[in-house]
């Protein structure tokens, strides 16, 4: 009997266990919310379909799968900014170092040396009772009268010397200084004794010019002396071929109807007032414009001058330079001093200046890598096959190559021709700022 119910216990064991392993798991089932968004605002999330209230386009299921990506270094190259690199199949060069022989020009005009230019003031006022020159540009010569000027000024100074000469002659004091009040009112020692030898005031006293040259009313000389390039709109961006066609400013023949004197007789003068200008023409210089980058020109360097209208060539050298820039022309002026009697060289001829010099040791690239931003020049440079614009500071040009200052070292490869990596709407952001 106890064998009998052994063995019924352990069929009731052996059934609950098949029950048991054979009932399946019940899965347990995670619901995540779903979320809709537009795909035009994505800040636009919503728990149902439906319509996008800013733009009406409909929600589409908002995917909950986030994967992290791996951006490797290939990735990052393609996917920098288009203006900050270009990926392209371009010819690339290295920039050379080495010694070059460069001639810089300059646009230029000769003029007057303006250091032989002398004013002639009237040191007393008056009236003009005699006028002797009558045009601008009228030859002069020292001592030459120029004009004859009444003054009640010097009428009282001579009286009042004569009076002293007459009635105080033992006074040499007296007299010394009656004489010297005529002499600091503008007469000679000559014209003084004269007045004291005649006994009587002279109601008019000449006014002469003490300079050899060539006589220009004070209000003309800006208007009708050859003016230099910088006074002409666009002059210091002239090329060499354009400023051949540019018309000299020449002075006019004596006697010429176009240079009247606006001085007449009968006029009032007054005391200080510079009426003429006297110009003397054995002195003339050359006015020349070269660009800012001839940093290495100085005073003595040798220079060739040719007319623009001719084949003459001068031999020359740089006398002066200017030590800043004019406002909005960042050229350099330099001026070269020559004698009018020794060249052929006119006055009022436009001229271009040659300047040879052997840049050592220095690198050099082709022109046609180089882009000029006006603020900046941008070559590109070749890095782990992407072209990225690096700023740089150029100097001196020579034919088809320009000197690099700053920027650029011998082992670096550039772009040959900058041009085809860039169009007119590119902005370029350049890598060393």
């Amino acid at each position: 009997m106890t064998t009998r119910l052994n063995g019924i216990s352990g069929l009731a064991i052996l059934l609950v266990f098949i029950t048991v392993a054979c009932n399946p798991k019940k899965e347990e089932h995670t619901h995540e919310a779903t979320e809709y968004t537009c795909p035009m605002h994505p800040q636009v999330v919503s728990d149902k379909p439906g319509n996008c209230p800013v733009c009406g386009m409909d929600l589409v299921k908002k995917s909950n799968t986030r994967q992290a990506g791996v951006i490797t270094e290939e990735l990052k190259k393609r996917t920098r900014a288009t203006h900050s690199s270009v990926v392209a199949s371009i010819k690339t060069v290295r920039p050379e170092r080495k010694s070059v022989t460069v001639t810089s020009t300059a646009p230029g005009i000769i003029n007057y040396d303006t250091r032989k230019w002398f004013s002639l003031p009237i040191r007393f006022g008056g009236r003009i009772e005699k006028l002797f020159v009558k045009y601008n540009y009228q030859a002069v010569t020292r001592g030459q009268v120029i004009m004859e000027v009444y003054s009640a000024e010097m009428v009282a100074a001579q009286r009042e010397l004569l009076y002293v000469a007459s009635e105080h002659k033992e006074d040499d004091q007296l007299l010394k200084k009656a004489k010297q009040k005529l002499i600091l009112l503008g007469l000679t020692i000559s014209q003084v004794e004269t007045i004291l030898a005649a006994g009587k005031e002279a109601f008019t006293l000449p006014v002469v010019s003490p300079y050899n040259g060539y006589i220009v009313e004070s209000n003309r000389v800006n208007n009708s002396m050859p003016l230099a390039l910088s006074a002409q709109p666009g002059g210091m961006g002239l090329t060499e071929d354009e400023t051949k066609n540019q018309t000299p400013v020449r002075p006019q023949k004596e006697g010429s109807s176009t240079q009247p004197l606006s001085i007449r007789e009968g006029m009032y003068v007054s005391a200080g007032q510079s009426l003429f200008n006297v110009v003397e023409g054995t002195k003339l210089w050359a006015e020349l414009y070269f660009p800012a980058s001839a940093v290495q020109l100085q005073v003595g360097n040798p220079l060739q001058l040719k007319g623009n209208d001719s084949e003459i060539f001068l031999a020359s050298q740089v006398d002066f330079i200017q030590p800043f820039y004019n406002e909005g022309t960042p050229f350099l002026l330099v001026r070269s001093y020559f004698d009018a009697a020794k060249n052929q060289l006119k006055v009022g001829q436009m001229i271009t200046g040659y300047w040879a010099y052997t840049d050592h040791d220095k690198l050099w690239a082709p022109r046609q890598a180089v882009i000029d931003l006006g603020v900046q020049q941008v070559v590109f440079i070749l890095k782990e096959g992407i072209f990225t614009p690096v700023r740089v500071k150029t100097g001196m040009q020579s034919g088809t190559e320009i000197e690099i200052v700053e920027g650029l070292s011998e082992s670096a490869e550039i772009a040959m021709n900058a041009q085809y990596l860039i169009d007119s709407e590119s902005f370029i952001k350049t890598e060393n700022k």
